[in-house]
């Protein structure tokens, strides 16, 4: 039998190269499974969209507009929106906006209408029943999380500089002063 010498020869096989092959299909049927789990990771994270008007009306409630700038004014759903797209995770996410659905419904529940709907002082009535409600009622936990955001917002923003007298620290210090001669309460800190 003659051979052929436009054929190329046969690879052989050694105990390296099968091995290699064993390893890559059990690596393969190890990793391969477990990578479908991350098709739910493509899906499209949670948004504030449809929640802006009552973002919008709940933080203007917190800290409405007076003689002074109020959270709207300062920009604080804005900065609500970028602390929910750049630093919450996709589980914080959703739950921030589940929390928002349950404020909502909450609220409703209290009003007998749409909270965006409802006047000012309505508003105000709702929040408070929330505010004073148990710690495990429905909207409770995501009250406290917007309650808080909308006050560090403000306060750490420029229009807070309208509302508190500020002066840089050190400086004077004048133990007991009535506020009628200040005119407004006092930032302690600088920010």
């Amino acid at each position: 039998m003659s051979e052929n010498p436009t054929q190329e020869p046969l690879m052989k096989m050694d105990r390296r190269h099968a091995l290699k092959g064993i390893v890559t299909i059990a690596g393969a049927s190890i990793a391969l499974p477990g990578l479908t789990s991350l098709a739910g990771c493509s899906s499209a994270p949670p948004t504030l969209q449809a929640h802006t008007e009552l973002l919008t009306a709940i933080v203007d409630r917190i800290i409405p507009k007076t003689d002074t700038p109020g959270a709207v004014d300062a920009g604080v759903p804005q900065y609500i929106a970028e602390v929910f797209a750049q630093f919450f995770t996709q589980d914080q996410q959703s739950a921030f906006v589940d929390g928002l659905v349950d404020l909502d419904a909450a609220a409703q529940s209290e009003l007998g209408q749409a909270f965006t709907s409802a006047s000012a002082i309505q508003q105000d009535a709702a929040l408070t029943a929330i505010d004073t409600a148990s710690t495990n009622a429905l909207g409770k936990a995501a009250w406290t999380q917007l309650r808080d955001m909308v006050i560090f917002g403000f306060y750490t923003s420029e229009a807070a500089t309208q509302e508190l007298s500020y002066e840089e620290l050190p400086g004077r210090y004048n133990g007991c002063v009535p506020l009628s001669q200040v005119g407004n309460a006092w930032l302690e800190r600088g920010v």
